[in-house]
């Protein structure tokens, strides 16, 4: 019991080792991009809210006619009726589910909405956001291959596969089990193009 006690300690310091690893990796990424971060949020916030304010101005007519059915007009209110609302609504429109401030206001106020709202979901909700991440995904890709320690450690596990796969080798070509390798079995070596893979691999 004592024995399997330390083996599951040991898993235990090794499988936190890794996580500690990538999580530390994944803050370094996030420290290195912190201005494309801001930078980003800035640009999306700008565009997002400019073109909150463009329908929010397009729907206050239809808001405060009051012949206009009260229902429609208190549910096109609760999607854009003030300028936090909208801009809640532009954000929903960008990371979530679109449908319903978009329905809104193509089967309320007018159909023509559903070519702003397919414009700008193609525009910023495609064209940007994919600029954007890939654009992160350079940036951590640069801060990893910069990192002398993650390349320590890379470099590490790099040397345990190949000692690894070695011994795997030399264990399969001593077929008598006695430690060393003599001229017959070596012979097998050159013949087994399963051992020849292995070879090719090391």
């Amino acid at each position: 019991l004592l024995r399997i006690g330390k083996l599951v300690r040991a898993f235990r310091m090794v499988t936190m080792s890794s996580v500690l690893n990538s999580l530390q990796l994944l803050i370094k990424c996030l420290v290195a991009s912190r201005d494309m971060l801001l930078w980003s949020f800035c640009l999306l916030t700008f565009v997002q809210c400019v073109a909150g304010l463009v329908l929010a101005t397009l729907c206050r007519d239809f808001i405060e006619e009051e012949s206009n059915d009260p229902e429609v007009r208190g549910e096109v209110f609760r999607y854009y009726g003030t300028f936090t609302r909208t801009i809640l609504s532009m954000f929903e429109i960008m990371f979530a589910n679109w449908g319903p401030p978009c329905r809104v206001l193509v089967e309320n106020v007018s159909e023509w909405f559903s070519i702003f709202f397919l414009s700008y979901r193609c525009v910023l909700g495609f064209a940007v956001l994919n600029v954007v991440n890939a654009v992160f995904v350079q940036q951590t890709m640069k801060t990893a291959s910069s990192d002398e320690e993650l390349a320590f450690r890379q470099k590490e596990k790099d040397i345990a596969l190949y000692n690894r796969k070695v011994k795997k080798l030399f264990k399969t070509i001593d077929s008598s089990g006695d430690g060393a390798i003599n001229l017959e079995e070596f012979s097998k070596l050159v013949k087994s193009p399963k051992l020849q893979f292995w070879m090719s691999q090391l």
